[in-house]
């Protein structure tokens, strides 16, 4: 199991991010940025990803919808 943060720069991009990923059935919720983590935004997307092949789904997703982010794996 991958599990991580998407770290966006807009609250708006948080929202965004989420949908996209739940219409994709991947687990997320969204959570306050964990402080060891910098970002412009105080909202992240946390993630579980069952295998390299799902990390994969969640980065074209985003990039696809042109969303800015970061994922840190925890």
């Amino acid at each position: 199991m991958i599990k991580g943060y998407i770290l966006v720069f807009t609250t708006s991009s948080a929202f965004e991010s989420e949908t996209l990923l739940k219409d994709l059935q991947i687990f997320v919720k969204l959570v306050p940025t964990p402080r060891e983590f910098s970002s412009d935004c105080g909202i992240s997307v946390y993630f579980e990803a069952e295998d390299e092949k799902t990390l994969e789904r969640i980065q074209n997703a985003l990039n696809a919808q042109n969303i800015e982010y970061e994922i840190k794996m925890v």
